[in-house]
């Protein structure tokens, strides 16, 4: 089987072909253009959800980080640290002895 084409027969056929071939790597570049640009988007809003729930869990530590600075500026105000309660309860418990010794010494004086 032999095949004879004129010339404007065979550039036509030629353009035809390329065209084709043209039109579907474009149509599909195309498509892909556009699953790209949509996955883009996507990712564009989920950083700017991430962003924002960012702002707002450092503007949260914030708070929680001053309301830590006021309570360790109350607590001293409020409530003794241990080792202070044991000095203080010391001299109390010396004094005591104190008293106790002195009362002890005036019930021996007496009965002399």
């Amino acid at each position: 089987m032999i095949l004879e084409l004129e010339a404007y027969q065979a550039i036509g056929l030629a353009i035809t072909i390329i065209g084709s071939i043209y039109a579907s790597g474009k149509s599909f570049f195309s498509r892909f253009e556009t699953v790209l640009k949509e996955r883009d988007d996507g990712l564009k809003d989920e950083l700017s959800k991430l962003s924002n729930q960012m702002s707002r869990e450092s503007e949260a530590i914030r708070k929680l980080d001053r309301e830590v600075l006021i309570l360790k500026g109350e607590l001293p105000r409020d409530y003794v640290a241990k080792e202070d309660f044991i000095r203080s309860f010391t001299v109390v418990e010396a004094k005591l002895d104190a008293v106790q010794n002195l009362i002890t010494n005036l019930k021996v004086e007496g009965r002399n």
